[in-house]
């Protein structure tokens, strides 16, 4: 190993420690009526809708959680408990604030403990490359920041956003693998084409046409069961999709996937970006606690991987204009939101929005967020 690991690190791997806060999405596409109150375990996470509202200071460091039974409810469902670890849970307003109180959150990405990072290279792992060994695709190609769209192309594609893909019918961020395997053969009859980041791009810069019925998977924070659940899954339709990974984060108690799960996944088709380090609230950190979130997830994914950074994501979706400005630094042309819509040209490429796809919705709820 590369480094050494430092106090965030430490934190990230306590496992006694929650994984990180959740927060609520509103569905800006449903009805008045039809939004809820959303309440998100710290062990399957899903984030808040608005980037643009602030959130309240976190804590300079959270206090040790106690057992808590986290609960999701849409449209006031039942509570549940998640398994793993007990933890206080964060209940998410309709507005869109979160309360930090007593959250990991507030442990990993106070400006206490931001700055300390696990710098774990392993450059050797990544030496072979997509494709180079298992016939994958070969690294995405970084473009230049100075490509310009040869013609602006009008175009509407959902960025589907999925998170864990595991059975927990009382958790709205994770979707049951049949409902995915569901999803999945309808966008197959239906003639729908998974894009890579690469089509994406492409498409993006006007160098080709989108396909009518175009779409791109996302799947955030690396879950392992993105790997055991999904990745089969969409090998059964021949489908590409994207995963968004918090660097620090991986193999981390089983509930991320590791490294070599990663390459794994990455030599299958799939193209993995990424979410930062520790999945802190981006802008409550200073511009130089931003940078190393930034910098240390795209050094680490190359190292690992081999792979570019050509998209980032933002976690919980909170950027700011600094936030903006260290990504365009860094080379990155691409970032994800979760501001809920459709991607098209109008919006600023480094603020995309996606539709977030919920493991309590139905299908009929599916197929109305595709049109």
């Amino acid at each position: 190993m590369v480094g050494h690991v430092v106090s965030r690190t430490r934190l990230l791997r306590q496992k006694t420690a929650p994984l990180w806060v959740a927060a609520a999405l509103l569905c800006a596409g449903c009805a008045g009526a039809e939004r809820d109150i959303l309440t998100i375990s710290q062990d399957r996470t899903h984030e808040g809708l608005s980037s643009s509202e602030s959130l309240p200071p976190l804590a300079p460091s959270a206090p040790a959680p106690t057992d808590h039974t986290p609960a999701v409810s849409e449209s006031a469902g039942p509570a549940g408990t998640l398994p793993g670890h007990g933890s206080d849970s964060i209940k998410s307003q309709r507005d869109g604030s979160v309360d930090p109180n007593g959250s990991a959150a507030a442990a990993i990405s106070s400006p206490a403990a931001a700055g300390s990072i696990s710098l774990a290279g392993d450059a050797s792992a990544a030496t072979a490359g997509p494709g180079a060994q298992n016939g994958g695709t070969p690294p995405l190609e970084q473009p230049s920041s100075s490509d310009k769209p040869a013609v602006k192309k009008k175009f509407s594609i959902p960025v589907l956003n999925y998170h864990s893909i595991d059975v927990n019918p009382d958790n709205n961020a994770v979707l049951d693998p049949k409902k995915l395997d569901e999803q999945m053969a309808h966008l197959a009859s239906e003639g729908y084409k998974t894009l890579t980041l690469r089509e994406f791009i492409d498409i993006w810069d006007g160098k080709r046409e989108a396909p009518d019925k175009a779409v791109l998977l996302t799947f955030d924070d690396g879950y392992t069961d993105n790997y055991t659940n999904a990745m089969p899954i969409l090998k059964k339709y021949d489908f590409r999709a994207t995963m968004f990974v918090s660097v620090g984060m991986t193999g981390q108690d089983g509930y991320f996937a590791d490294w070599d799960q990663i390459r794994a996944m990455r030599d299958a088709g799939w193209d993995i970006q990424p979410h930062g380090a520790t999945h802190p609230y981006l802008n409550k950190l200073s511009a130089e606690e931003q940078e190393l979130e930034i910098a240390e997830s795209i050094k680490q994914l190359k190292e690992h991987t081999g792979v570019d950074t050509l998209a980032f994501c933002y976690p919980y979706g909170n950027r700011n204009a600094t936030t903006l400005k260290l990504l365009e630094k860094h080379g990155v042309r691409f970032a994800f939101t979760i501001d809920q819509g459709h991607t098209e040209p109008s919006q600023s490429p480094l603020e995309l929005k996606r539709i977030f796809i919920g493991g309590k919705e139905s299908m009929a709820t599916f197929l109305k967020k595709l049109k």
